[in-house]
């Protein structure tokens, strides 16, 4: 068959199968890209992948599980980096580190995400107790409150 100039040939169409879906999961949990797995042979491509997903919240929330598992895998990447990182790599580790923080920070924000939270407590974290002084004039003897 004969490929026609600017024209990209197109893969097979994949059926749905939650057998073929768990293995995807599992290879999106070991860290491979959506790009990746889909790129393979009898896989679908990347637009049937977020067809499924987007149709079923099931499969949706799957999905998200295993990209939160791949998160926790780039806790080993920022080990292996601390690893290997000597004065002359410092500085691109240095980026390479921030990136993949950036990365876990909105995968998982819940876990990795920079906590930011605005509380209005008491002391010790008790209830705000609210304390009025009440300031009498002596002239006429009539309360004023500051």
């Amino acid at each position: 068959m004969r490929e026609r100039k600017g024209k990209t040939s197109r893969k097979p169409r994949v059926s749905f199968s939650q057998t073929l879906f768990d293995e995807m999961m599992v290879e999106i949990m070991l860290g491979k890209k959506v790009r990746e797995i889909c790129s393979g042979v009898k896989r679908p491509s990347k637009d049937t992948f977020f067809r499924w997903i987007g149709k079923d919240t099931a499969l949706s929330d799957q999905y998200a599980r295993a990209r939160e598992h791949a998160t926790d895998g780039f806790e080993d990447d920022i080990l292996d980096l601390i690893e290997r990182t000597n004065p002359e790599n410092a500085t691109a580790n240095k980026t390479k580190f921030e990136m993949l923080r950036w990365m876990m920070a909105r995968r998982a924000p819940k876990r990795y995400g920079d906590k930011q939270q605005l509380e209005h407590s008491g002391p010790d974290g008790g209830p705000i107790t609210e304390i009025r002084h009440t300031i009498v004039d002596p002239k006429d003897g009539r309360n004023s409150t500051p």
